[in-house]
């Protein structure tokens, strides 16, 4: 299940990166056209937008514990936007016009979302990602201990209906007897 609902989430999260880069860019751009620094106007919002982005990014592709198909849904949004792009430009221009879309727009067919999508496609082999240690939670005796424990008396009717652990090596209850 864990898999299933990271991949729907990297679906969702490969199209907010997509647009806070483009939104950042047209921003830049923006600056430079009127000859302005990066630390003027909207130039410091653009660029916390991408030390966002980079964490986001970091955070998505580093964790061991994370599924691996977060990072692979975004992947794939970034690589067939891409792809699209450079194949079929009319498709991608008949996208809705959102906020960061323009600059999307134009950083796609330049391949500058390539290496995010490979740096993305990644955490996919690497095997550890795909299964849940159990090492980190509780042990089925951790969890079960004190869970019929009752601290103001009446303690003893539940400790009677428990069952005293079965030892490993099995005695049998009647033995033939040799004449």
């Amino acid at each position: 299940m864990r898999h299933f609902v990271g991949f729907l989430s990297g679906l969702i999260l490969g199209p907010v990166l997509l647009l806070v880069c483009g939104w950042a860019f047209a921003h830049l751009r923006g600056l430079h056209a009127a000859d302005l620094s990066v630390l003027s106007g909207t130039g410091p919002v653009a660029l916390a937008g991408l030390v966002g982005v980079g964490l986001l990014l970091a955070l998505v592709a580093v964790p061991p514990r994370l599924t691996p198909m977060l990072p692979f849904g975004a992947a794939l949004v970034l690589a067939g936007l891409s792809v699209l792009s450079l194949l079929r430009p009319h498709l991608v221009e008949r996208l809705p016009v959102v906020p960061g879309s323009e600059g999307a727009l134009v950083l796609l067919p330049l391949g500058v979302f390539v290496p995010l999508a490979l740096v993305l496609f990644a955490p996919l082999f690497v095997g550890g990602r795909w299964v849940r240690s159990e090492e980190d939670g509780l042990s089925k005796e951790e969890y079960f201990e004190g869970l019929y424990e009752d601290g103001e008396g009446g303690s003893d009717r539940r400790s009677a209906l428990r069952s005293e652990p079965v030892a490993a090596v099995h005695e049998p209850r009647h033995r033939l007897e040799d004449d």
